[in-house]
């Protein structure tokens, strides 16, 4: 059975600014980060500013198990709107969790996802708090800056979980590229999930090349693979 920490007091969530220091303007929405190991459903790195009764449950009842939001970005790597996720499969911690999004008004958001060579997923929500119908525009129109606030969140949060068996460590830039590559993403599509053009992205996977000391990206897939970093 997997134990959690206890929940911050409201306000008093260092994790909180940082994250909101990291996004590329002033958010008024309510947000919630947090990082779950694709291979035990581990839940890490909670931090959130949702009503504290949706905190307290979805964290002591680990409802990121039956959250549609959670199976929906194991399978996605872009952006999506809450409606595009699956419907909650039926049962009864479902229906507890039904409840309780219905009871804290969690209707309507935007979810944002990273995954890293580590086998984990960080989710970034958006509450859509007031209905704002101009809600999904603004998202829209920063949906690339959101991104890559996430990624270098997610990154600042898990740099210090695994250490690096390399001499030269892989920056999170190139952590993050090769997570893409492993997963068979071509050099244009992470060009365009990382928001960087394609020959910066080529620029960094030949800097993993050399720091894994291999001579092809192939090779550095199954190295980076064999040595735990991917």
């Amino acid at each position: 059975m997997t134990t959690t920490a206890p929940l911050p007091l409201p306000g008093q969530d260092p994790h909180l600014a940082g994250l909101v220091e990291h996004l590329p303007f002033d958010i008024t929405s309510p947000l919630t980060y947090f990082t779950v190991d694709k291979r035990t459903e581990r839940l890490s790195h909670f931090t959130s500013s949702f009503p504290m009764l949706w905190q307290r449950e979805y964290r002591a009842r680990g409802l990121h198990r039956v959250d549609p939001l959670v199976a929906h970005g194991i399978e996605s790597v872009a952006p999506f709107a809450w409606a595009e996720a699956p419907p909650l499969k039926p049962g009864a911690v479902a229906t507890l969790y039904q409840s309780l999004l219905a009871e804290c008004g969690l209707i309507e958001g935007y979810t944002f996802v990273v995954h890293d060579p580590r086998q984990r997923m960080g989710l970034l929500s958006l509450f859509n708090r007031e209905r704002d119908p101009g809600f999904e525009r603004q998202i829209q129109r920063c949906k690339g800056a959101l991104q890559m606030a996430l990624v270098a969140f997610h990154s600042h949060m898990n740099c210090g979980a695994v250490a690096s068996p390399l001499e030269q460590p892989l920056t999170p830039r190139e952590h993050s590229i090769l997570g893409w590559v492993v997963m068979g993403k071509s050099y244009s599509e992470i060009s365009c999930i990382c928001d960087i053009s394609e020959r910066t992205v080529k620029f960094h996977m030949a800097n993993i090349v050399r720091k894994l000391d291999v001579h092809t990206a192939k090779q550095a897939v199954f190295e980076a693979t064999r040595l735990g970093l991917a």
